[in-house]
């Protein structure tokens, strides 16, 4: 299925090599205590992109994981230390008056969202049992999508699709990150 990606990324100067196993899926899985959304999955199974700015989840040592473990937590970690730059969703109901109010709220929320896995530097795909989840973007509470599925998120990270291009109407609500994100 994802051929084409991979072959894109190849095509591109991404340096990628050979899928991972099913027990690496496990090992994985196991390590940073997640699920790979199954396009993610399917995609890692494929190819496994190692080029700069790509995370090697095949990397098992110790910095590594480390490493990646930290990415995966950037986007809590922000939002845990930074909760008033949460722009309030009309959807929560009425915005809290009360200050710490507020926060309490946002954190809450926060809890509730899936975990984002790192794709290529501040690119993160959702973990959770949407079968295709979009792609976004996260720099602090600067998040944008940045591709309505994995497949077309490589086109627009690649220059392949504008990122003007992405068919929003398309994209599977991600429980608080679609909240927060900048249309």
């Amino acid at each position: 299925m994802y051929k084409e990606s991979i072959k894109l990324l190849r095509t591109h100067g991404i340096q990628v090599e050979p899928g991972l196993t099913d027990d690496e899926v496990r090992k994985i899985e196991k390590i940073y205590s997640i699920q790979f959304p199954n396009s993610l999955k399917e995609f890692l199974m494929e190819g496994v992109p190692v080029s700069d700015g790509y995370y090697n989840w095949r990397n098992f040592k110790e910095d590594n994981i480390e490493y990646i473990k930290r990415v995966i937590y950037n986007p809590v970690k922000y939002i845990e230390e930074y909760p008033e730059e949460v722009d309030w969703y009309r959807e929560w109901g009425e915005e809290p008056e009360c200050f710490s109010d507020r926060v309490q709220i946002v954190k809450k929320r926060l809890m509730d969202a899936p975990t984002l896995l790192p794709i290529y530097a501040h690119r993160y795909i959702p973990a959770y049992l949407d079968e295709n989840p979009p792609v976004i973007s996260v720099m602090g509470v600067d998040i944008i999508f940045y591709g309505e599925n994995l497949a077309e998120y490589f086109k627009v990270e690649l220059g392949e699709k504008k990122h003007a291009e992405i068919d929003c109407q398309k994209i599977s609500p991600i429980p608080f990150w679609s909240d927060i994100i900048d249309l």
